[in-house]
Formats: structure tokens, sequence, C-alpha cells
């Protein structure tokens, strides 16, 4: 591999002027579906000591929209799905218009002020190597966005032999070369071969541990004994499961085959993972072979979580609950005191202006970011939970016409030609708020069936049983105006709670109702029909990117009950990179 990288970087020159030697340089590593509430971290050691030892644990660390794309754009553009309008992975919820993708990105002219251009502007050498947004292909690769002095975009996610955009130039890697091994051997290149007069921003995305979670050969008999946790929400009974809203509720109780295969999903992430903890150790190597390591903020974290088991629910995301928006998310760098576990509240929105503020610029007034800089809380030195977060005290979660894509479920309400389409929902989590928000630990959810959630996470940690019914009128008035204030901010508006202000709304009797941006049931017209019948008709040859989006759940093949043919494995071989 060492010789394939060096015939495409051995002429790589980024020269440019230089900035301050006490400029610090940024790495960012971005997972694919990496979980909190299912211990994944406790398996990575390298992690727990270059992080959880050395560095900082953001423990309420909440994704606004569990799942890949809107989670991705968040983080590049630094706003909430309903500002940036990418909503799902791509054209899978109405055949009208594009809910999402890299083909929306490009066409909406989304990617041309994002984190990148900002941060290249002030002097930054920018480097990206792995998947950058769902839909960004082999027919793609030609297109690279501004901002980006190298490029490196992954257009094809098979874990062995994926391929990539080399700077607007296809390139297939060999078969034997498993993914994260080559980013990581990229990246540790490039930062050798690069000139030290500038400081650099590096963006790295492996597809770990995302279905089908392939490990590499030398990690495929770690964790033969593990399985899922099984803790209070996997695979509840029926009393606390028919208290889910919309299609939640209707769920049946998952097979003994489903189990099986949500067990060897969560060892195949765990063992997807191995690489990726090694790929932690060769940058930290790397950077103090060049000296930069004492001057580079490390970032960890994961694009959105996974629910294995949890609720009924096979593998997968797109829920409100913590198992789908928690996610992790660590730093170390200059400054950071090490083994810190911080609790205040921070979202993917806080990236884009952290890193401007780290590099010694500020978001222009032009543009609107909806979230804040973190780097006060990065200079944390201890203490006790803050009786009031003043960083923030609740955060947004939202999907919108999202579908749970699971097949096998035929003849339950809002189930259609294989998804459930009224997977739509605003959400908050509400942690030591004000006024009437002191002391809170909440998780409250609204649905576009009219349905709501409520559980107090303090009593019921796995946000099993819903207890709005419970709730007065008064708080859920209050939490339903929150929810429209969020639900529709824009910039400062985003983190500019006054509790007290939306008390006395309340009790002038101004209640607020959400704003959907999609309709709650709205599935496309498919031509074949429900997803068992397209395992039997379908013309496999003739099956686009497209056919796959929605047929390919997000588990594949892990959360569908049916047997899936070996042909339509070849497809999914094809077109996992969509997921």
């Amino acid at each position: 591999m060492k010789a394939f990288l060096f015939f495409y970087l051995c002429c790589l020159s980024l020269f440019s002027p230089s900035l301050s030697a006490s400029t610090p340089n940024i790495l960012f590593v971005l997972t694919d579906d990496q979980d909190v509430t299912a211990n994944s971290l406790d398996y990575m050691p390298n992690l727990g000591r270059i992080f959880r030892k050395e560095g900082m644990e953001f423990l309420n660390y909440f994704v606004t929209t569990a799942l890949c794309c809107p989670s991705r754009s968040t983080i590049i553009k630094g706003q909430y799905c309903h500002n940036t309008g990418i909503w799902d992975n791509g054209d899978l919820n109405n055949s009208t218009f594009q809910s999402g993708g890299f083909a929306k990105w490009i066409e909406e002219g989304l990617h041309n002020t994002t984190i990148a251009t900002m941060i290249q502007s002030l002097g930054y050498e920018t480097f990206l190597i792995g998947k950058y947004l769902n839909g960004y292909s082999d027919a793609h690769a030609d297109v690279v966005p501004p901002g980006w002095d190298y490029w490196h975009g992954m257009t094809d996610t098979a874990y062995y032999g994926p391929h990539f955009s080399d700077n607007g130039k296809l390139l297939k890697v060999p078969k034997e070369v498993y993914q994260t091994d080559y980013i990581s051997e990229t990246a540790t290149t490039l930062l050798k071969k690069r000139s030290p007069n500038k400081p650099f921003f590096m963006y790295l995305s492996p597809f770990a541990p995302h279905a089908p979670s392939i490990p590499a050969h030398r990690h495929e008999n770690l964790f033969n004994d593990k399985q899922a946790p099984r803790t209070v929400s996997f695979n509840p009974d029926d009393k606390v499961q028919k208290e889910k809203p919309s299609w939640l509720g209707h769920l049946p109780k998952l097979t003994d085959k489903q189990i099986d295969s949500i067990d060897n999903f969560y060892r195949n992430r765990l063992r997807a993972l191995q690489a990726v903890d090694e790929m932690l150790v060769s940058l930290e190597e790397t950077l103090k072979g060049t000296g930069e390591w004492d001057n580079t903020y490390v970032f960890y974290m994961g694009d959105n979580g996974q629910h294995l088991g949890d609720y009924r629910l096979p593998g997968g995301k797109r829920q409100a609950y913590d198992t789908d928006i928690r996610v992790p998310f660590l730093v170390r760098g200059p400054g950071i005191k090490g083994g810190l576990k911080v609790t205040e509240i921070v979202q993917n929105i806080d990236l884009m202006p952290t890193w401007v503020n780290l590099a010694g610029g500020t978001i222009p007034s032009t543009y609107v970011s909806d979230g804040k800089s973190i780097v006060p809380l990065l200079s944390k030195t201890g203490g006790t939970q803050p009786a009031v977060n003043e960083f923030r005290s609740v955060s947004l979660a939202e999907m919108y016409g999202g579908s749970s894509n699971m097949g096998g479920y035929s003849g339950m309400p809002g189930y259609e030609k294989g998804r459930f389409w009224n997977n739509t929902y605003q959400a908050l989590r509400v942690i030591n708020g004000s006024d009437w928000a002191s002391g809170a630990n909440w998780l409250y959810a609204q649905w576009c069936t009219g349905e709501s959630e409520f559980y107090d996470s303090d009593k019921d940690p796995r946000q099993v049983s819903n207890t709005v019914a419970e709730v007065s009128s008064t708080q859920l008035a209050m939490l339903s105006n929150l929810v429209s204030q969020l639900g529709n901010c824009k910039g400062a508006q985003c983190h500019s709670i006054d509790y007290v202000q939306i008390r006395r709304e309340v009790e002038n009797g101004v209640i607020k109702k959400p704003t959907w941006n999609l309709p709650c049931h709205n599935p496309p017209d498919m031509k074949r029909g429900d997803a068992s019948e397209l395992w039997e008709t379908a013309d496999i040859d003739g099956l686009t990117v497209e056919d796959c989006s929605f047929v390919l759940s997000d588990g594949f093949p892990y959360s569908d009950d049916e047997v899936v043919p070996e042909q339509y494995l070849s497809v999914w071989n094809k077109c996992q990179h969509n997921m």
C-alpha cells in the first residue's frame, strides 16, 4: 500500500505563507454510526488513553438529526437541518423533490460556504480524507467542493477496495487494501510531507462502524463472546412498548433470529472500530514525530448513534432517544485538562464556530450559524455539575419525514412499501435549565401524528416508559412553546432561551404548535411495490443507486427479518456508499 500511496503523493506540494507558530492545528476524526449507549468506546483502549485520560469527554453531546447526511451537513455548515434543507440521505421520502444527499447539496449551492472555505480563508491548509456526504459517488469524482486544498473524498465506501476522488480524479484502491488502514496511511503520509509553515485542518472520516461493519482480517476473531447490551430498553414487554407513539408502539417483539443478527452486528461493529483505534495511535505518533502533537486539537465524534435491539428496533438510527442522538465527542489539545468529563450540552451545530474560533477568526456577520463556540468549555478544570447549564440547557433533535426503513412489517399502521413513513418529530433534551426547567433531565418529543413522549432521564435513563400522561398541561404547553422556538430558530435564536418568558407566554394563554417541514405520511410512488415483493421481482443488473437507497436499509441485512437472496447482497456491495 505504501508504494500505491507514493504513486500519487510524491509530487504533492502544499507551500503557503507562514502564520504564527502558536496557531493550533485542528484534526477531526468522524466515525459513522458509532454509539455511546452500547459502550463502543470501552473497547477502544487507544482512544481511552488519548482522549479519556489525556483529553476531555463530553457526556451530553447530542446530534441535531440522527442520520448521516443531515448530521454531516450540520457539522460542515453549523446549521440545523431545518435551515440547511438537508433532511435525509437522498430522495427517499417524496418522489417530487430531493430531500438530501450530495446532489441537493450542490444544487442548492450549500457547498460554497462551509467550514472548509472559512478556515481556509484564515490561512489554514485543509484536507479531507474519507466520507463526505451520502450520494457522493464515482459519478461525482470530478467534483471537488471549494475550500479543500487536498481532497480525497470517498466515492465508494467498500471496506476492502474503496474508491476516492483524488483532487477530482477517480482513484480505485486495490481490493486487498482495508479502507480504514488506507485512510490512516494517507493521512499520516500527508502530515509528514506537508509544509510546516501553515497550520492545518484535517477532516478524517472512515466508514466504520457503519453496516455491513466488515472488520480488518486481523480483527475478525475478536469479541466472540460479546453481545448487544441487555438493558431495560432491549426488546421491552408489551406494556411499555405500547406507550411509544406512532408506529413504534405497534412493533412486535424481536425474534430469536433478529436478536442473533443484532448480536453479530454488535460484534462486527466492535471489530471494525479496532482499525480506527489503531489509526489514532498512528496519527499521534506521526504528529509527535513532526513536533506538532502538542499544538494540535484533536476532535473525535460519531455522526449519529445506533439502537441495537432497543425499543424492539433492530440495528439503525433516526429516533429521538439517547441511543440515536447521543454520540461520542472527545477533545484533546493545548490547555485541555486530562480526564475531565463535561456535562454541558453541546451539539454538532457548534463545531464550525468552535473551529473558526480556535483558528483566530469569527463567523462573518453575513453568515447565519445556529451554534456557538465551545472554546470556553475547553478551558474547564473541573468542578461539580452546574445548577444551571449556562452554555446550553436544551438541545433540539429533528426528523422530517425521515422514515425508518425496516422491511418485514406489512400490515402495521404507518407501514407502506418497505418503510414506516410517519417518522417525523421534533424533540428536546432539557438538562439543568432555569425557572420551570430547573434540575431537569428530560426528553420530550412531539410527533407529526399529534402524539408526544416525555421521559425523566434521571428516573428512566434508557427512556423506556413514556410518562407524558403524568405531565401537567402547563408543563406540556411550556415544552411545546420551547419546541416551537427551537424548531424554527435561526442564528442566535437557537441558543437564546428564556425560560421565564416561555412560562409567561403560557400563563397568558399563548401556546405554540410545531412547524413540520414535511408531511406526516407521504411515501414515494414506488413502481415495484412492497419491499418483500421487490426481493422477488427485482432486476438485479438493472438496479441503480436510487433503487438501492430505499431497499437496503441502514442496518441491512440486520434490520430485516427476511431471507435476502445472495444476488441481492451483491447489490448491497455496489450501493452501500449511498447509505
